[in-house]
């Protein structure tokens, strides 16, 4: 096998690592904004969020527009990784 060819394929295999990784990280946080969503609004508000002890603690930090909620698009942008 060619350096090339080797070098495609760890490449490839890196790229799919991530790819795996991030469709995890995803489903899990798909999976939190569905269980603590509870008025289904799609969204987190700080009530909602005491439910869970790392977003609480986090809640200022990943609601990046400030307006008291947390949103899917800021939930998948956070480094929250357990639901």
């Amino acid at each position: 096998m060619t350096n090339t060819k080797k070098i495609i394929i760890v490449g490839l295999s890196v790229i799919a690592l991530q790819l795996v990784s991030t469709i995890a990280s995803s489903s899990t946080k798909e999976a939190l904004m569905s269980a603590l969503d509870k008025d289904l609004d799609g969204l987190i508000s700080l009530k909602e969020a005491a439910r869970h002890a790392k977003l609480l603690e986090k809640f200022n930090d990943i609601d990046i527009n400030e307006d008291g909620y947390i949103s899917m698009d800021e939930l998948l942008a956070s480094d929250i990784e357990d639901a």
